[in-house]
């Protein structure tokens, strides 16, 4: 449907939303003037992505009124966000429990938050649908909408989505930054920059702007610049728990693990203290350890993780990759299957999700030489992927292309798995072993070199810098 029909679709829905009532309805259930100030407030310090003030704010409008089901409901989404589960959980329990007493808009955006909160996104786009078809000025509406579609790899329609929202309102800064991201992860990355560019000037005294700016930068591998965007926005707010985590994140990257984990620990202190909050820092410490080499240390702090969140996809996914790398194959076989089971009881195995599961089990299938059914695994993964995280499966298809001794077909993998990102140390990485494995010393000279400069800040005992090492032993002045 073109956008002309779109207008024309929602203007003749608002039109009979008039004559069913909903014109005339109140914005807010409460007669508390005081909770309706502090759950404004509180979405805008959501929509910032201020999440700890946003749940301070949404308490204290249920202070003012115990009742007021949106702010429970939005409780319950801001902690779902920080992947809180449990008291996302508890809150929209409570949530439910006063629904009945909330008007037709709220009680509907209850129900999306809780389909969201229960990874139920088809019913979830669903009734975003009935929102826009009662409500067709709820921008929130189209935006939550075209993140559904975008989670569905459905990206003409979330385009759509988030475009209109922004048409609505002009100064929509969620709009604009959606937009971003979107044209970032299907390689328009000149729209993507144009749009995020477009999210700083509308909100510039906050802190997200600038810190998704620089997720765009580390998306094409333009890592020192990111950091300055991440510093700019601690400028903002020193405290903004998301530049920090990236920056983090970026120091990982680049083989600064006991950097990384200072940046890890301050994020992660910055939000709610919940169960998820502990597991998240022992998966990220397991990970740590898996690029240090110590498999069994891993082992042991993602059971701790799981121990605590027993379904925690990152500490999962973790889990199984250390326990092939330690050759267990049979008992990663059972979390691999124990993943795929709990994919389904959430209804997400039609979801992107389903591009890490199919290279889980392409990886085993590789250590385990089944070469050829690995590789079905990864045409597999490419069917839900995007150019954003193609790379990803690539990068595995490369490490099968090796094993089969496969070289140029290992050099246009490790082509494609550089497309979007050509200073991926992990890429680098696989395209030295292949010039290394074929004989090629000046290429894996070269391409090491790049690689070395990455990594010049490197831990010692970042596993990888060593390998790197150990493929340029035979030139020492690299």
């Amino acid at each position: 449907m073109n956008r002309s029909a779109w207008y024309s679709l929602f203007a003749t829905l608002y039109f009979l939303s008039l004559f069913s009532g909903c014109g005339s309805e109140p914005e807010f259930s409460t007669s508390s003037q005081s909770a309706v100030q502090h759950y404004n407030e509180g979405v805008s310090h959501f929509e910032k992505f201020y999440y700890r003030e946003a749940i301070e704010s949404f308490k204290h409008a249920l202070e003012a009124d115990s009742t007021f089901a949106l702010a429970w409901g939005r409780i319950a989404l801001t902690h779902s966000r920080t992947r809180a589960m449990k008291p996302a959980h508890d809150a929209m329990a409570k949530a439910k429990e006063y629904a009945p007493g909330a008007t037709r808009r709220e009680r509907l955006y209850i129900n999306l938050w809780n389909r969201l909160v229960d990874y139920s996104f088809t019913d979830a786009g669903l009734v975003a649908d009935s929102i826009i078809s009662l409500y067709p000025d709820e921008k929130e509406a189209y935006h939550t909408r075209g993140w559904i579609y975008e989670f569905n790899k459905e990206y003409d329609e979330a385009l759509q989505m988030y475009q209109t929202a922004l048409e609505m309102d002009t100064g929509y800064p969620l709009a604009a930054m959606s937009l971003g991201y979107l044209y970032s992860t299907i390689g328009e990355q000149e729209k993507a920059l144009k749009y995020m560019q477009h999210y700083i000037r509308l909100v510039p005294e906050t802190a997200d702007p600038r810190a998704s700016y620089g997720d765009l930068l580390v998306r094409v591998g333009r890592y020192s610049e990111a950091l300055e965007q991440y510093e700019r926005s601690l400028e903002l707010k020193p405290d903004y728990w998301y530049a920090i985590q990236e920056i983090g994140k970026v120091h990982a990257t680049l083989g600064r693990l006991r950097e990384a984990e200072k940046y890890y620990r301050r994020s992660s202190a910055m939000l709610p203290q919940t169960p998820t909050r502990e597991a998240t820092m022992l998966t990220r410490l397991a990970g740590f350890d898996m690029h240090r080499g110590k498999h069994s240390e891993a082992i042991r702090r993602y059971r701790q993780a799981l121990g605590i969140e027993p379904y925690y996809g990152g500490a999962a996914y973790g889990l199984t990759y250390a326990l092939i790398r330690e050759r267990e194959f049979g008992e990663a076989r059972q979390m691999i299957w124990g993943i795929y089971a709990e994919t389904k009881r959430r209804g997400l195995t039609e979801s992107a999700v389903m591009l890490d599961f199919h290279v889980l089990k392409a990886r085993l299938l590789a250590e385990e030489d089944s070469l050829d059914e690995a590789l079905a695994q990864c045409e597999k993964a490419l069917e839900y992927s995007n150019p954003l995280n193609r790379a990803y499966v690539f990068r595995q298809i490369t490490r099968i292309n090796l094993k089969q001794r496969a070289y140029e077909s290992a050099l246009f993998a490790c082509d494609e798995a550089l497309a979007m990102n050509p200073n991926s140390p992990f890429g680098l990485l696989l395209l030295t072993r292949v010039y290394h494995a074929k004989g090629d010393v000046k290429m894996t000279r070269e391409i090491g070199g790049r690689l070395l400069k990455l990594w010049s800040r490197a831990d010692p005992d970042f596993r990888h810098l060593k390998e790197l090492w150990r493929l340029l032993k035979h030139d020492p002045v690299v």
